[in-house]
């Protein structure tokens, strides 16, 4: 296997927009469309039987309905989420089968799940990835509340606002925008008119936990890369 293009930025979602008696034109940014990679690919089998048997076995692994993980060992600490893209063409020459796949991947790579504790209710949490990353919040009450709150990067928080008691367990994930108390949905309880998922930015998050001195809570979050 060998690559034959691997995007180095996937294209945008751009839209310009000429109006006349204007010099150039609109820039309406966009977001980053999905990124294509392509690979060529051969193996070497007895005979044709085999080799017809091999590229079965090959396109059954390769099937796929929604998007799975590719990795490449060149970068064995990222992956990004891939589907097949098109049809798979293949021939053979003597004992060589071959074929190229074009996978349609998300824009953006992934690494390793990190996770960090809050200490005395603050933490800074250092976002070594090269695009802001989505965090997940798990608090654990050690003593009764009124409210829960997350104040990161910016000023930006986020409040939940229930009657909390020892033992309860609170989850904020700012990817799905989901809030779960003792493991039951509790969106009801989200200051939703002045709450503002953030994410983290690239490099150090000063994070903090108000009240203080009430639950343990730990953030978790998945760097992503351009």
């Amino acid at each position: 296997m060998r690559s034959r293009n691997r995007q180095l930025l996937p294209a945008f979602n751009d839209k310009h927009i000429e109006v006349p008696g204007r010099q150039g034109a609109l820039l309406f940014p966009g977001e980053l469309q999905d990124r294509m990679i392509e690979l060529e690919c051969a193996f070497v089998e007895a005979g044709l039987p085999n080799i017809r048997t091999r590229a079965r076995e090959i396109a059954a692994w390769l099937y796929t309905q929604g998007r799975e993980i590719l990795s490449f060992d060149d970068e064995s600490d990222k992956y990004y989420k891939a589907k097949l893209d098109g049809a798979i063409d293949f021939e053979h020459i003597a004992r060589m089968g071959q074929f190229g796949l074009v996978f349609r991947c998300e824009p953006l790579a992934y690494g390793g799940k990190q996770n960090a504790d809050f200490v005395a209710d603050a933490v800074v949490v250092d976002n070594q990835g090269t695009f802001e990353a989505l965090p997940v919040f798990d608090a654990t009450f050690i003593s009764a509340a009124a409210e829960w709150k997350v104040t990161g990067p910016g000023g930006n928080y986020i409040r939940v606002v229930h009657g909390f008691q020892a033992g309860d367990t609170l989850e904020v994930n700012t990817g799905t925008g989901a809030v779960i108390i003792n493991d039951q949905r509790a969106m009801e309880k989200l200051d939703w008119q002045n709450s503002q998922f953030f994410n983290l930015r690239v490099g150090e998050n000063p994070l903090a936990v108000t009240p203080v001195g009430v639950c343990d809570t730990r953030v978790s979050w998945i760097p992503r890369y351009l």
